[in-house]
């Protein structure tokens, strides 16, 4: 006669419930819900608050300014916003080193070139004292959930002077033409 042996190992094999039974799951009272979402970094800037990313001023006729003085206009306001919790980094750069130059092209002929300076205002690291934009000037800010403004002042030097051969005349001392400049400020989440 053939004996069957039977090893049980613990004492819900003892049951008589059937092994599937096993799988049904208990209820402690307790229900777990995770949650979960994404917010993107968001960091931008605009000028005069909402109205766009450019702006064009003219400093018009420069060749009646004594080279000594300076023509000033106001470039409204850069308004920046970053909900990067490591904050911005803002680079201010000038396509020409700080310069207008005639036709636009980068050149070091003191005869092709207008210095001009940027001063920025505003609070919270934004502030600049005025400066020629020689090389780009990068700043590391913090994190603004709430828009930080402040404002633009560009100075161009004049290039009119007393003619040094004594005629007692104004001159310039630059090349007639068209001067420009690009000034470009970017702003990159940390």
């Amino acid at each position: 006669m053939r004996k069957l042996l039977f090893i049980v190992a613990g004492a819900a094999a003892a049951s008589a419930t059937p092994a599937f039974a096993q799988k049904v799951p208990t209820f402690d009272g307790t229900v777990t819900i995770n949650l979960a979402a994404d917010v993107g970094a968001a960091c931008a800037a605009r000028l005069n608050s909402s109205e766009g990313t450019v702006l064009t001023l003219d400093f018009d006729t420069l060749s009646t300014v004594d080279t000594a003085a300076q023509v000033t206009r106001p470039g409204g306001s850069a308004t920046y916003v970053c909900n990067d919790p490591d904050g911005f980094t803002r680079t201010i750069s000038s396509a020409n080193s700080g310069f207008l130059t005639l036709n636009g092209a980068p050149t070091t002929s003191p005869n092709r070139r207008i210095r001009y300076t940027l001063q920025h205002g505003g609070g919270s690291g934004l502030s600049l004292s005025e400066t020629q934009l020689t090389a780009p000037i990068v700043t590391n800010l913090g994190s603004f959930l709430t828009s930080q403004t402040g404002s633009l002042t560009f100075r161009a030097n004049g290039v009119a002077q007393l003619d040094p051969g004594g005629s007692g005349e104004q001159v310039s001392t630059v090349f007639a033409g068209d001067y420009s400049d690009v000034v470009t400020i970017t702003i990159a989440a940390r």
